[in-house]
């Protein structure tokens, strides 16, 4: 069997215009406690260390896709009130990290916030490579465009959700 082509690197996207100012905006994208309410894929988290929402404090982030479920260690990496949050997905090993998770906001024209959520794959989860490993090379590529689709519906699924929630409150 050929090793498949488990290409890393790439980075997704979402935005969308609410009708609430940036602060607004971010004070709700900062607590992870409340993902669930909007991500079809994450269930929440719960901080375990630092100041939450500060740089440096980590939480756990709960995950479920169809029948599978997982946690994550994540550590905040940045925290710009009204214009930047983003959090790193934990490898376990020093100085690596699967992937880096972010919200964005800038002022809109009309007082609103354009928010853009942004996803970026550095490596693989070992579980999900080894996965990949085990398969022919042509289901393996299938498997993640799959995902890609999965996670790049899930941000568009996300974004649209905050904004909802933040238009009608």
């Amino acid at each position: 069997m050929t090793e498949p082509d488990t290409h890393t690197g790439f980075e997704l996207h979402a935005a969308v215009h609410v009708h609430a100012d940036p602060h607004t905006v971010y004070d709700t994208v900062s607590d992870i406690t409340r993902m669930g309410e909007w991500s079809p894929e994450n269930t929440g988290g719960e901080w375990l260390t630092g100041t939450p929402g500060q740089p440096g404090s980590r939480f756990h982030g709960h995950n479920r896709m169809e029948e599978l479920t997982w946690t994550t260690e994540c550590e905040v990496v940045e925290a710009e009130p009204g214009s930047r949050f983003s959090w790193a997905v934990l490898t376990g090993a020093p100085d690596v990290t699967a992937s880096v998770w972010s919200f964005e906001m800038s002022p809109g024209e009309d007082g609103g916030t354009e928010l853009v959520q942004r996803y970026r794959l550095n490596t693989l989860p070992t579980g999900f490579r080894q996965a990949l490993e085990r398969l022919p090379e042509e289901e393996a590529a299938e498997l993640m465009r799959q995902r890609r689709e999965q996670l790049r519906d899930a941000l568009h699924r996300t974004v649209r959700g905050i904004r909802e929630t933040l238009e009608n409150s």
